[in-house]
């Protein structure tokens, strides 16, 4: 299972939320709660923490997306943390939803927190960006 279905990179050794910034940097932003070893050159927005790197600095750099079924229904898992998974409702039976107790509505969608051992046929996929980057950018 993936601990966050976003953007992400591996930046000296430490995970980031990530994303493009132009043809050949990538911002990265500190996890809130996580303590990072390599903190130098971060600006502060709001309560964000950022930095803009060059691709080539990066050890990894991807996006992990998660499904899973639950109660048979389908379900986006965006985030795990301590057993638990926050999720998405991915089915269109609003009243299902409603009975499962599900919160949200049949017009801005339904969200769970669900038991990670609850959920099947979890599958991940991941989106190497860093890969396509060099196939792109040889030497």
């Amino acid at each position: 299972m993936t601990q966050y279905s976003q953007e992400m990179a591996e930046y000296r050794g430490e995970t980031f939320f990530a994303g493009a910034e132009g043809p050949d940097h990538v911002w990265i932003r500190k996890v809130p709660g996580v303590s990072y070893e390599h903190d130098d050159g971060f600006q502060t927005y709001g309560n964000r923490e950022l930095k803009t790197v060059a691709v080539t600095d990066l050890d990894a750099w991807y996006r992990e997306t998660c499904k899973a079924t639950w109660r048979g229904q389908p379900f986006n898992v965006v985030a795990t943390h301590d057993g638990k998974a926050e999720a998405g409702y991915a089915g269109g039976e609003y009243v299902w939803a409603q009975r499962n107790g599900l919160e949200g509505d049949q017009y801005n969608g339904y969200t769970a927190t669900l038991d990670e051992g609850e959920l099947e046929d979890v599958q991940v996929d991941r989106t190497d960006f860093l890969a396509r980057w060099k196939e792109k950018n040889p030497g």
